[in-house]
């Protein structure tokens, strides 16, 4: 029921009761009647009784009880009902109560005493009504109503209502289910205009404190908030104008996923917009939002709720967007399962993003100083400026991307810029890209992005690797440091479904010799666990360089190797079939010093052979040999280990010359634990060793 048919309900009433009276005020000192039962559309009152004692011509004490009264939803029933006012003015054209007391028991809203006035004047039908002080859900309540010919006028005041018993009441009048619970209090005050069952505008303003509300699932949530609303409502024809604002200056509010701390970033927002119930359609006509130090920005659209995308049109205008605030409150939530989860961010963003039919049309974006930082250090970018034009059709628009630094697992790259033209779902370089990689340089010709809705993303790069010092790599890497170069033709680059594959092959040339890497594939590079394929081979390794950078003890020779099939997950080794040996026909010196051997015959249960014993290695510093080698098949955490040769009850790992001293190196364990095979070179890597003698 409309407000106005409240005050009406009320007016009628008192003037059912008044009327016949003041026909008889002129003769009468007092009168009292008992009227029994008096109704109306949508309301009775029982056993309904008057008394009247005159003081004047036009003043009278008036007092009116009645066993029960019947009223509109949600005023329900009450009973007990007494209105006593002292000082009532009866005249031809007036009846006018200033200062009465209401007195009743409702089954809503307990019992109550209640200072109201009243004033209608027959004339026009005019009905002023004011109630004040009415207890509910913990709080007042007053009301001031004007019923008249053009129509009704309705003004409330409320302070210190419950939320609790409020949400309650709500919900069990059917009028708003209960969507959280807490603790808090509501404060509002409302202009409400109209005629007959017709609300023609309101404005409403509202302060709430709550300090704790959550909803059942725990999907919304708060403490200490303190919020403030202020609404205009105004009809127009068929359609509502509706404008409102509300700021939040503290407490924390979390709307899954979403957190918002507005004691450190305050949030402001208001809109206006038009609401058209027959068509269930919402024309928006601005919409503002202002977080401190987050994020500003407006938007305009239209909503069509009956349409398969409801989302007609929305164009937003990011005015300023600020970081670490915007990453941290509104991107992060979103990101918790991508490589995206936990950056250090710095600088800001603006920009203009357009929605049509649901879908994202268009987006502008203008970088200015970003810095992503991954807390794991696998990746960042640093000054990061530039502009981002992308649209869904039309003609490709141009972009630009430009960095003072940047990384990629601890590997720094220089600064550089990409230009890059966008069209519907695909991106590619306007111009090869140079970036600087160390001391060397990645030399991007072609790259080309793809990607659609509902479809994995896939990109192409064609490219080469100028030569780059492995020993600012290694550092960079917290690898023991070694010399040589990295250099590679990256002639086809391809990433799809998650996986990256290089087609070209890799050179490093290192130790005097080189190492060439193929088969490259690389899954999920930059989550928790990615995976890695290749296959490497090794030529003319020095092993004097090698040794040395590692702390293994001397060995001078050459060494070639394999590694097939290798398998990483988290950049850690689980299977390869490798094996390193002496090259056939290799004439440079072969020479292995004491701490070599006692190396090697640790690993794998080596042991000693051969012409020299143990008692007398003290007397040399080196040895020569003929050839070394080892091999590991490494599968299920266990290595398959053999050596260059066989040997009796195991493999030869260093054999000797014919000619003394002859001293051979034998490997006895054939199967050993990877872990224990791992952390026994990097003991002996670690530690200078134990010298024989």
């Amino acid at each position: 029921m409309a407000p106005g048919r409240y005050a009406r309900t009320a007016g009628l009433l008192t003037v059912i009761l008044l009327a016949g009276v003041a026909l008889t005020a002129d003769a009468l000192e007092s009168i009292s009647l008992k009227l029994g039962r008096v109704a109306g559309p949508g309301w009775t009152v029982d056993e309904l009784e008057s008394r009247l004692v005159w003081r004047d011509a036009q003043r009278a004490a008036l007092l009116l009880t009645a066993t029960q009264a019947r009223l509109p939803e949600p005023l329900g029933t009450i009973g007990g009902l007494k209105l006593d006012c002292p000082d009532a003015l009866i005249a031809a054209d007036e009846l006018a109560c200033s200062h009465a007391r209401l007195e009743f028991s409702s089954e809503r809203i307990g019992p109550q005493q209640i200072r109201t006035g009243f004033r209608y004047r027959f004339s026009d039908r005019r009905l002023q009504l004011d109630l004040a002080n009415i207890r509910l859900d913990g709080g007042r309540v007053s009301i001031k109503a004007v019923q008249a010919a053009h129509g009704w006028d309705l003004a409330l005041q409320a302070d210190g209502l419950q939320l609790d018993a409020l949400a309650a009441r709500l919900a069990a009048a059917g009028i708003l289910p209960v969507l959280v619970k807490g603790v808090g209090t509501l404060a509002f005050s409302a202009q409400l205009k109209g005629t007959a069952a017709r609300l023609d505008a309101g404005q409403v303003s509202a302060r709430l404190q709550s300090s704790q509300f959550s909803d059942a699932e725990g999907s919304v949530a708060g403490e200490n908030l303190e919020l403030l609303v202020d609404a205009t409502v105004t009809a127009h024809g068929a359609s509502w104008g509706l404008s409102g604002e509300l700021s939040v200056q503290q407490g924390q509010v979390y709307i899954d996923p979403v957190f918002v701390d507005a004691t450190k970033t305050p949030v402001h927002a208001s809109t206006r917009f038009d609401w058209h119930p027959g068509r269930r359609r919402i024309s928006l006509h601005s919409f503002d939002y202002d977080q401190s130090k987050t994020v500003r920005l407006h938007a305009d659209g239209s909503l069509d709720l009956d349409a398969p995308a409801p989302l007609e049109v929305l164009a937003v205008d990011v005015e300023e967007g600020t970081f670490p605030g915007l990453y941290n409150t509104y991107f992060q939530p979103w990101l918790n399962d991508t490589v995206l989860a936990d950056l250090h961010t710095e600088g800001a963003l603006a920009g203009q993003l357009h929605w049509q039919d649901g879908r994202l049309a268009s987006a502008r974006l203008q970088l200015d100083g970003l810095t992503i930082n991954d807390r794991e250090a696998r990746f960042g970018v640093g000054g990061l400026d530039g502009r981002i034009d992308w649209a869904g059709q039309g003609p490709a628009r141009p972009s630009q991307l430009a960095w003072e630094q940047a990384q990629v697992y601890r590997v720094p790259l220089g600064r550089s810029q990409l230009r890059v033209e966008s069209a519907g779902s695909s991106v590619h370089l306007r111009e090869p890209a140079r970036i600087a990689v160390l001391d060397g340089e990645l030399q991007v010709e072609e790259f080309e992005l793809e990607y659609a809705p509902g479809a994995a993303s896939s990109w192409h790069v064609d490219g080469i690797l100028t030569p780059v010092s492995m020993s600012d790599l290694t550092r960079a890497l917290g690898w023991p440091e070694f010399g040589g170069k990295l250099s590679g033709v990256i002639p086809n680059v391809n990433y799809r479904d998650g996986e990256l594959a290089v087609g070209g092959m890799l050179l490093v040339r290192v130790f005097d010799g080189e190492v060439t890497l193929s088969n490259l594939r690389l899954a999920q590079p930059l989550s928790v666990v990615p995976r890695l394929w290749v296959d490497a081979r090794a030529s003319n390794i020095d092993l004097e360089t090698l040794t040395r950078t590692f702390s293994f003890g001397r060995i001078e020779g050459r060494l070639d190797g394999r590694v097939d099939e290798l398998r990483m997950e988290s950049w850690r080794p689980v299977a390869f079939d490798a094996a390193f040996a002496t090259p056939p026909g290799d004439k440079s010196r072969h020479r292995i010093s004491q701490k070599a051997v006692d190396n090697i015959s640790s690993i794998g249960g080596g042991g000693l052979s051969g012409a020299v014993s143990r008692s007398f290695m003290g007397f040399f510093k080196d040895f020569p040999y003929d050839r070394l080698g080892l091999s590991c098949r490494l599968e299920n955490g266990t290595c398959q280990m053999d050596g260059v040769a066989p040997a009796a009850k195991g493999y030869y790992i260093v054999k000797s010359r014919l000619l003394p001293p002859r001293l051979d190196v034998i490997g006895y364990a054939d199967r050993v634990d990877w872990e224990s095979l791992v952390s026994q070179l990097i003991a002996v890597t670690r530690t200078q060793g134990a010298v024989v003698k």
